[in-house]
């Protein structure tokens, strides 16, 4: 209202005419006060002008279990500091009769745009102050109020009794105290409203000793309020944004009074849930999330500007504490974010959508640096030879050789000797659109040509020593691996301690590409034992000629040094008996003497043994 009426209405207000705050029965119908340098005094709410004997479901209500005959206030605060006031209930308006029982809670603070009575604002989070003692004078005290903000008082009336409502500032001459703005009295409309994806909204001018009301709607145009016809109730309700004023006509002083108010109806802000965000490189360690802003505001009116706020998680979006540098977000590992559309005027917000953020990393291994394919000695590739590997149906792959495309299937495959030395792959993640390239040598290599054995000493000059040489198929260096017979394979070409018999040396590329085998040759030397038992394997015991040892004579003994047997080189050999008898399993003895090919003689002897 104007200045002019403030007084008329603090009047009704301290001197018991003023029985709007007997009607504030509900946050919807909450009604303003203030407290300055005096005390104010109102009804309470009881069974005489209220009809709403319980608080309202839905509030945090704190400390307070019952909340009869609840009355509902909100106050400005007008000066930045402490508030601390006494509130008090009491019979009679004067402060005499009977005290009684008072409770009350606080709430805050708010912004004047805000909704103050939805359970959100309600909520135990804003809780400010709560009293649910059994006393006739309770202390609120507000800390740190800020100049603008807003709180929502209830008072409820504990022993439900018609009285009268004490509030009095108790710290306002100290330097740290704030004050409340008694100038929200005017405002019989209340704050303006923001309201978001609402289609209407009623305005209320009800005031006590008011004999007509008229409406008016700003007009752009003229730059003027203009009456809206046949609206005269004290409410007016609305489906369009715009300025709006009511001029209230007392009906006793005729005097008019006037409240404005603007109305601004929004659309709720639409949030589309954006493509998942990927991070491609190994080495990056935050993302951009507003690099997704775009997708997600899509879809939304040109009437305000809207901003994306983005949250760690939907605990978030409650707190209100989204994150504070999304533009560079550090990211660990694959995890969801929340997402909400906010209007920057309105402050109405979307729905939250969320979505994902993965890392997508081709193993860094996936290609080695060199890769082999075998051939055999005529350059024929062995069977069917691949490199790469399948990753699964996410992802595509290009292979490409001196600047062409030669296979997009996952494993390139080789049917014929290539004829390229390198080859690049292109691996893409289709999901994310990240793709690494990897190159790799080609070595083409084949089995040995040939594996050279040279045979160096004997059996009766401390052992063979055989020395194998594979010679070099296709491709270029490579390494070799050989092995005896069937033994183990071995980096050395150098063998030793082989029994006497036949041998064969292989050799193989050490990639796999094949093994070459020599021709087999034979060493001679003393046998280590022999079962005369007629199976026809080592039944007989003697030592042969070769072209390297001629052997002269051949003795064999007991352990005793009897001898036993004169044995013939390349004869039939000793058969375990002696003079026609059986002899035991056991060590005997042996003398050779023999000439080497070089001419030199020379003679050996040892054990051997007779198996039964």
């Amino acid at each position: 209202m104007k200045q002019e009426s403030l007084l008329l209405f603090c009047i009704f207000f301290l001197y018991g005419s003023f029985s709007v705050f007997g009607q504030g029965s509900s946050c919807e119908s909450l009604d303003p006060f203030c407290a300055g340098d005096e005390e104010l005094v109102f009804p309470n709410s009881n069974s005489t002008n209220s009809s709403i004997v319980n608080g309202e479901p839905g509030p945090d209500y704190g400390c307070l279990l019952s909340q009869p005959y609840p009355a509902w206030f909100y106050l400005q605060v007008e000066e930045t500091g402490n508030l601390r006031f006494n509130i008090s209930q009491f019979q009679n308006e004067n402060g005499g009769g009977s005290q009684y029982d008072v409770d009350f809670i606080v709430w805050g603070p708010f912004e004047r745009t805000e909704d103050y009575c939805t359970d959100d604002s309600l909520s135990e989070l804003n809780i400010v102050d709560c009293s649910y003692e059994p006393d006739t004078v309770e202390q609120m005290y507000i800390p740190n109020a800020e100049a603008g903000q807003v709180y929502v008082v209830l008072i409820t009336n504990y022993e439900e009794l018609p009285g009268f409502i004490s509030l009095r500032q108790t710290n306002s001459d100290q330097a740290t105290s704030g004050s409340t703005d008694c100038g929200i009295l005017d405002e019989v409309l209340g704050p303006d409203r923001f309201l978001c994806g609402e289609d209407e909204t009623t305005l209320d001018a009800t005031t006590e000793g008011v004999e007509r009301y008229e409406w008016f709607q700003f007009n752009e145009t003229t730059d003027d309020f203009e009456i809206i016809a046949n609206e005269e109730n004290p409410t007016l309700t609305l489906t369009d944004s715009g300025r709006y004023k009511v001029i209230v006509y007392e009906n006793i002083t005729g005097q008019a009074d006037e409240d404005e108010i603007e109305i601004k109806f929004y659309n709720e802000p639409v949030a589309n849930v954006p493509d998942d965000l990927y991070i491609c490189d190994p080495n990056q360690t935050t993302i951009d999330l507003t690099s997704a802003s775009a997708q997600i505001l899509n879809g939304n009116t040109s009437e305000e500007d809207y901003r994306v706020n983005f949250y760690e998680t939907a605990q978030d979006i409650e707190d209100e504490n989204s994150i504070s540098n999304p533009s560079a977000f550090p990211v660990e590992e694959s995890r969801e974010i929340f997402a909400q559309v906010e209007g920057v005027e309105s402050g109405c917000v979307s729905q939250e959508v969320f979505f994902s953020v993965e890392l997508t990393f081709v193993p860094e291994n996936f290609l080695p640096e060199e890769s082999v394919v075998c051939v055999d000695l005529d350059r024929t590739v062995l069977a069917q030879q691949g490199i790469g590997e399948d990753l699964g149906a996410d992802y595509e792959y290009e292979w490409i050789a001196e600047g062409n495309t030669i296979s997009t299937e996952a494993v390139l495959n080789f049917t014929e000797t290539p004829n390229f030395n390198n080859v690049t792959l292109i691996v893409t993640d289709n999901r994310s659109g990240c793709n690494i390239e990897f190159t790799t040598a080609l070595l083409v290599y084949s089995r040995p040509e040939n594996v050279l054995v040279e045979i160096e000493g004997s059996d009766f000059t401390g052992g063979y020593i055989i020395n194998a040489e594979a010679t070099k198929g296709i491709g270029g260096e490579t390494t070799y691996e050989y092995r005896a017979d069937n033994g183990a394979w071995q980096e050395s070409a150098v063998f030793r301690n082989l029994d006497p018999g036949y041998h064969t040396i292989s050799a193989r590329e050490i990639n796999g590409c094949g093994i070459t085998t020599s021709e087999e040759f034979y060493l001679v030397g003393y046998p280590r034992f022999f079962t005369p038992n007629s199976d026809g394997y080592n039944d007989t015991w003697n030592i042969e000629n070769t072209a390297e040892i001629q052997i002269k004579k051949l003795y064999v003994f007991d352990r005793y040094g009897k001898l036993i047997k004169e044995l013939t080189p390349n004869g039939e050999g000793w058969d375990g008996t002696y003079n026609g008898r059986t002899l035991p399993a056991d060590d005997y003895w042996f003398r050779v003497e023999f000439e080497m090919q070089n001419g030199t003689s020379d003679h050996y002897g040892t054990n051997f043994t007779l198996k039964r």
